[in-house]
């Protein structure tokens, strides 16, 4: 199960990790991407970026597609601002993790 939040600000996002560092979920558990990042990215030509950044990739994904891993979150407006935070987690820490995400200052929460 993958919990996302997305937060305003940068130093909502350390306080994010770090709580969940804490709480025994460990980096490799994560993934961080600027909204706004995303938002150049979709801009860019897709063999440029594959040779200056790391991307995940998708399942939708063809070849020699590049996608920002902002795109492939249902749920997530297109055109917010923010950082979003991605963690893996089973179903019986989900409620946890949520808490965590809300007090870390999240302003959105998609269970993907």
């Amino acid at each position: 199960m993958r919990l996302i939040a997305r937060l305003p600000d940068k130093r909502q996002v350390g306080f994010l990790v770090d709580a969940l560092r804490n709480n025994g979920f460990d980096r490799k558990d994560m993934i961080i991407a600027d909204l706004a990042d995303a938002e150049e990215q979709r801009r860019d030509d897709p063999e440029e970026i594959a040779d200056e950044i790391a991307f995940v990739k998708t399942e939708r994904d063809g070849l020699w597609e590049a996608g920002a891993f902002a795109d492939g979150i249902k749920g997530l407006n297109p055109g917010e601002q923010g950082i979003i935070v991605a963690v893996e987690t089973t179903k019986k820490e989900a409620e946890r993790v949520r808490t965590i995400m809300e007090q870390a200052g999240a302003v959105e929460i998609i269970q993907g």
